[in-house]
C-alpha cells in the first residue's frame, strides 16, 4: 500500500472510530447545517452540469466525500443521503468510479453503512451496485465481509426491512458474482451459506424472485430450503456481522473468511450432492428441469468413476450403495436428456467406463466364491432357479451391473457407441466383454440390447466391433441362446439360470443382434456363412421379431431393458419355436 492509501486508511478509520455518539454541540449543528447545505449545493450543481464529475476523478479529492458518510451527525440531519446521492452521480463517470474503487477502506465504509445505517441503506446500495462490475468491489465483498453486510440486509433476523430493499441487496449480489475477475470468489463465499440453488438464484436474478424464495418451503433436486433454515442463518449473519463490525470499528482491516459450515445447510449436509443436485431428489423426479444438466452430468461422470474405483481399495472405507446411486442418477440424466450422451463422448469417459466394467468383471471368481457361501447361508433363497432375482448378488455383481447399465444408455448414442470401438494397447475390448455380460446373474437382457445398440448401422466403426464378435464367437453364441433342443449346444439357457420370459426377450434381442451383424459390411460374408450354415437360424430368421415387443421399446430412450426394469411382470416375449413345426437338425 502507498503512503496516500496508508493517510486516507487512518483518516477515515479515525473519522469512524470518533463517531461514538456524543451529541453535538451549538457550533457541531451549525457546521453539520453548513455541511449538508454544501453537499447540496453539490449535487444540484453535478446535476446540471454532469461534466463538473471530472473535477473529483482522483482519490485525494473523492476521500472528503467518505469522511462526510464517516462523521456522528444527529438523526434529522440528511447529509449522509446527500452525500450518497453525489456519490451515485458520480459513479455515472468512469475516472470518478476508478477513483473511488481504488480506495479500500471506502468501499469497506459503504458495505458497513448496510449494517449500522438504515436511514443510508438505499443510497449505499445504489452506489454499490453501480460499483459491482468491478473486480476491487467484487474482491471487498468477498475478502473484508462485504457478503455478510449484504446477506445480513437480505435474510434480516428481526428487522423490518422493505422487500424492496432486500430485493436491490439480491440484485447487488448477482452482479458481483458475476464479476468476471473475482465473481467466482463471492460465489464460493454465497456457497458457504446457501444451497447451491439459492446462489445459482441470486446469480440468475431477478432479485424480487430470490427474496420470494427465501421465504418458501422448497424440497427439489436443485434446492431444499425451510424456513427455519432461513431463521437458523439469520440468527448466524447477525452474529457474524456484529463481529465483524466491531473488529472493524478497532481501526484495523480485517481479513474475513466465512466458518467452513455455515448453519444454513445443515438440515442436508449428508446427503449425497453433485454439480449442486441432491441425487436421490433428482430421482424421485427424474423430469424436474435442471438449471444446468450438463454440470450435473460431469459432475456424476467424474463421482461414479472415482466411487467405483475407490471400491478396488479395500482398506479405503467406502460406501457400496455410493456407486449403485450415481449409476441410477446417470442413466436416469441420460433418459431424460439423451443429447447429452454425445458430451459423454467427447469428454472420454467411455474407455473409463469399459474399463470399469471389465475390471469388476476380473473379479467374478471372488465375487461367485461370496455368493455361494450366501447360498449356503441362506438356501430358501436360492430354491427356485427360475427367477434370476432371487440370488443374493455381491457388491462386485452390483457395481459390475450398474456399470453396464450406463453403456447400455450410452450406446444410444453414436458418438458413444463409436468410442467403444476405439481401443489401444492393453485396454479391454467392449465386445467380448458384453458377450461375458450375457451370463451375468441379471445382466443379459442389458448385454444383448447394449450389443443391438453399438452394431447399429449408424455406428461407423461397426465393421470393428463386428471383427470383435466373430473372434471371440459371438455368433455361436447367440445362436446356441436360439438352440431350443435340450437347452441348446452348449446349454446356455440352463447356465444363465433364465426363467422363460427372460429366455423369450432373450430370443427376441438375439435374433436382432445376428441380423446387425449380418447387415452390408466388411465382415458380413462371414456372418451370414455361419449363419447360413445353422438349422436354428433358419428357424428364426424370418420370423418378425419386434411383434413381440411393445412399439415403445424400439423408441424409448430406456430400451426394452428399461421396460423390464420398470415392471415386476414381462407383458411380451417371443416364445421358441413349436418343435413339431421344424424338422430336428441332423447331429
Amino acid at each position: 500500500m502507498s503512503g496516500n492509501d496508508e493517510v486516507s486508511d487512518s483518516t477515515i478509520e479515525g473519522k469512524m472510530d470518533n463517531s461514538s455518539g456524543k451529541q453535538s454541540t451549538d457550533g457541531d449543528s451549525e457546521v453539520i447545517i453548513n455541511l449538508q447545505s454544501g453537499l447540496t449545493s453539490l449535487q444540484n450543481l453535478l446535476t446540471s452540469n454532469p461534466g463538473l464529475a471530472a473535477v473529483f476523478a482522483s482519490k485525494e479529492r473523492l476521500i472528503p466525500l467518505f469522511e462526510c458518510l464517516a462523521l456522528h451527525v444527529p438523526s434529522e440531519s440528511t447529509s449522509p443521503q446527500i452525500c450518497l446521492s453525489v456519490l451515485s452521480l458520480l459513479t455515472k463517470h468512469a475516472s470518478c468510479l476508478e477513483a473511488m474503487v481504488a480506495e479500500r477502506m471506502s468501499l469497506i465504509l459503504l458495505f458497513q453503512i448496510l449494517h449500522c445505517n438504515p436511514p443510508c441503506r438505499d443510497g449505499a446500495l445504489a452506489v454499490l451496485y453501480s460499483l459491482a462490475s468491478t473486480p476491487e468491489l467484487a474482491w471487498a465483498a468477498a475478502k473484508h465481509g462485504g457478503v455478510v453486510y449484504i446477506l445480513e440486509l437480505m435474510l434480516p433476523l428481526q428487522e423490518e426491512i422493505p422487500v424492496q430493499q432486500r430485493a436491490v441487496a439480491a440484485s447487488l449480489l448477482g452482479k458481483l458474482v458475476g464479476q468476471p475477475m473475482h465473481g467466482p470468489r463471492v460465489a464460493i463465499t454465497l456457497a458457504r451459506f446457501l444451497p447451491d440453488g439459492l446462489v445459482s438464484a441470486i446469480k440468475d436474478g431477478p432479485g424480487e424472485a430470490v427474496v420470494s424464495s427465501l421465504e418458501l418451503t422448497t424440497e427439489t433436486p436443485e434446492l431444499v430450503w425451510t424456513p427455519a433454515m432461513a431463521a437458523s442463518l439469520s440468527a448466524q449473519l447477525a452474529t457474524m456481522a456484529s463481529d465483524l463490525y466491531q473488529e472493524q470499528m478497532k481501526g484495523r482491516v480485517v481479513d474475513w473468511d466465512v466458518p467452513e459450515q455455515a448453519s444454513g445447510q445443515h438440515v442436508m449436509k449428508d446427503e449425497p450432492q453433485v454439480g449442486g443436485i441432491y441425487v436421490r431428489l433428482f430421482l424421485k423426479d427424474p423430469k424436474f428441469p435442471l438449471r444446468n444438466p450438463k454440470r450435473f452430468l460431469e459432475g456424476l461422470l467424474d463421482q461414479y468413476v472415482s466411487s467405483v474405483a475407490a471400491t478396488h481399495h479395500e482398506a479405503i472405507a467406502t460406501d457400496p450403495e455410493l456407486p449403485l446411486l450415481l449409476s441410477a442418477a446417470l442413466v436416469s440424466l441420460l433418459r431424460v436428456h439423451p443429447v447429452l450422451a454425445d458430451h459423454v463422448g467427447y469428454l472420454g469417459y467411455v474407455p473409463k467406463l469399459v474399463a470399469a466394467m471389465a475390471y469388476e468383471g476380473q473379479r467374478e471368481t471372488m465375487a461367485s466364491g461370496q455368493a455361494s457361501s450366501g447360498s449356503q447361508a441362506e438356501p430358501g433363497e436360492h430354491d427356485n432357479s427360475s427367477h434370476s432375482e432371487a440370488t443374493v448378488q455381491t457388491p462386485q455383481e452390483r457395481v459390475r451391473l450398474s456399470c453396464l447399465r450406463v453403456l447400455h444408455q450410452l450406446a444410444s448414442s453414436t458418438t458413444c457407441a463409436e468410442a467403444m470401438a476405439s481401443t489401444s494397447a492393453g485396454t479391454p475390448q467392449v465386445i467380448p466383454l458384453l458377450m461375458k455380460a450375457i451370463g451375468w446373474q441379471g445382466g443379459s437382457i442389458l448385454a444383448l440390447e447394449t450389443l443391438k445398440r453399438v452394431v447399429g448401422a449408424g455406428n461407423r466403426a461397426r465393421d470393428a466391433l463386428v471383427a470383435q464378435g466373430l473372434k471371440v464367437g459371438l455368433v455361436e453364441v447367440l445362436l446356441g441362446i436360439l438352440d431350443w433342443r435340450a437347452g441348446g449346444r452348449q446349454g446356455l439357457r440352463n447356465k444363465m439360470k433364465w426363467n422363460e420370459s427372460e429366455a423369450s426377450i432373450g430370443r427376441v434381442l438375439a435374433v436382432e443382434v445376428l441380423h446387425a451383424f449380418a447387415t452390408e459390411g466388411a465382415h458380413c460374408a462371414r456372418v451370414r456363412e455361419v449363419l447360413n450354415s445353422s438349422d436354428v437360424w433358419s428357424a428364426y430368421k424370418d420370423q418378425k421379431h419386434d411383434l413381440f415387443l411393445p412399439s415403445s421399446a424400439q423408441s424409448s430412450a430406456a430400451g426394452v431393458a428399461g421396460l423390464i426394469e420398470s415392471s415386476s411382470r414381462f407383458t411380451y416375449a417371443l416364445a421358441a419355436p413349436p418343435s413339431s413345426s421344424l424338422s430336428p437338425p441332423s447331429a
